[in-house]
């Protein structure tokens, strides 16, 4: 027999379900969807967006532009700037020269450097307890330019002195007994003679004088010996007074009062090795660098034209002091010392000089006046249209500029057309075009 299932009890008596009122508590309500947008308004929004996109690409390549990270031109295919790798070029500047430096054989570059320069400092550690000078004092050989502290050095002066001085009363108290032993012996020694003394009488009394005369003798030495611990003393005294080896300049103070003085010394860890820095400044000479290949057109004694980077409307008249007989193999280079025949309170140690080595018969400085225009040599390039230069502007992108070239001297060549002086050119320069901007080495 088939069996039937059972209606839910709900619906067997007609009442309501409660869960099924939970159930649609629970139920989230979606909102209506919108309405549809009409196809102006999404033309405008798409319009907005462009332009604002728009404007914010056309600022920034204006501020690229600006900053010159990017050129700005009818090549738009171009790679920007800022993506661009510079090349790296070593410049030179034209230069401008009247006078007898024009026709120089051998030009060279060095600094100003004093005949006579010393740091002084004294021969025995101690502290600083005055400085007399100060940068730029006038001083004179001998003249006091720091002392330091002894007060210890003089008690020991003090002592060996008062030692000196007993050391001499001791002797003078001696010759009066060696006077009276004297006497002695030589009235012994009449008696002795005249048989009315017995000899033992006389051999003491002669033994009594030698040993007096002995001990003068040793009594001198020890007057001596403190003597010279006086004059040691005295001079472990001076050691604390710093003075001028030479007339000169104060061009530095290395120390300050208090602090240590120590011969040798490294720095303030170790104690200052000097209290001040003494220079000659009326025999100054420049010490430069003479490429081997041109040392054969240095001779001593030979006229010199100077050129100071601090006074550089002026010629200083110079002359080859000394070619010292070393080379420098790394360099290839000999060392030559030019010095300033009048020396000129504008000039100090230390300053960057160039030099003009001039031919025996060059003519006198005063009798041109032409300008002529030099430029290093390296610089210059040939090719079939002639010779030319690479010059940097102002934003450090190249230019090419015609040269025509004259005489070459050492390693530089006269430009008589073409240079104006002044400019950038570029030594050995590489493969490079027109406008081509390029990372100047430092």
């Amino acid at each position: 027999m088939a069996s039937t299932s059972a209606p839910p009890p709900s619906q067997q008596t007609g009442t309501p379900d409660p869960f099924a009122d939970k159930l649609a508590k629970l139920r989230i309500k979606r909102p209506d969807p919108p309405a549809a947008t009409s196809w102006f308004s999404r033309l405008l929004r798409f319009l907005v967006v462009v332009l604002v996109v728009a404007g914010i690409a056309g600022g920034g390549l204006v501020l690229a532009a600006r900053n010159q990270w990017i050129t700005l031109g009818t090549n738009w295919t171009q790679m920007p700037e800022i993506m661009q790798s510079r090349p790296e070029v070593r410049p030179a500047t034209v230069t401008v020269e009247t006078g007898r430096s024009g026709d120089a054989t051998v030009v060279a570059t060095g600094y100003l450097k004093s005949r006579f320069q010393a740091k002084i400092g004294a021969k025995s550690p101690g502290r600083v307890a005055e400085i007399n000078v100060e940068e730029g004092s006038k001083v004179v050989a001998g003249q006091i330019l720091a002392i330091l502290e002894h007060a210890d050095l003089e008690a020991s002066l003090a002592a060996v002195t008062a030692t000196l001085a007993r050391a001499k009363a001791t002797l003078r108290e001696h010759e009066v007994v060696i006077q009276q032993l004297q006497r002695e012996h030589e009235r012994a020694e009449k008696l002795f003679r005249s048989k009315q003394s017995a000899e033992s009488n006389y051999d003491e009394a002669k033994f009594k004088y030698e040993g007096a005369l002995a001990k003068r003798e040793t009594l001198v030495a020890e007057i001596s010996l403190a003597d010279a611990r006086r004059r040691e003393a005295e001079q472990m005294k001076e050691n604390m007074f710093i003075r001028a080896p030479f007339d000169g300049t104060v061009v530095s103070k290395d120390a300050e009062l208090g602090e240590s003085i120590l011969p040798g010394g490294m720095g303030k860890a170790s104690g200052r090795g000097s209290a001040v820095t003494v220079a000659d400044l009326n025999h100054l000479e420049v010490e430069c660098d003479v490429k081997e290949d041109y040392i054969s057109r240095v001779v001593p004694d030979q006229n010199c034209e100077v050129a100071v980077d601090a006074v550089p409307k002026e010629r200083f008249e110079g002359r080859v002091h000394k070619v010292i007989p070393m080379g420098n193999r790394a360099r290839a280079t000999i060392k030559v010392k030019v010095e300033i025949v009048k020396p000129d309170p504008r000039l100090f140690p230390d300053m960057s000089a160039t030099v003009y080595f001039l031919p025996a018969d060059s003519a006198a400085a005063e009798e041109i006046a032409t300008k002529r225009v030099f430029c290093d040599s390296d610089a210059i390039v040939s090719d079939s249209t002639g010779s030319f230069v690479w010059i940097v502007d102002a934003s450090e992108a190249l230019q090419k500029q015609p040269v025509t070239v004259g005489a070459v001297r050492d390693s530089r060549s006269e430009i008589t057309s073409g240079l104006q002086g002044g400019e950038r050119v570029v030594i050995a320069p590489p493969e490079a075009t027109v406008g081509q901007r390029v990372k100047i080495a430092r």
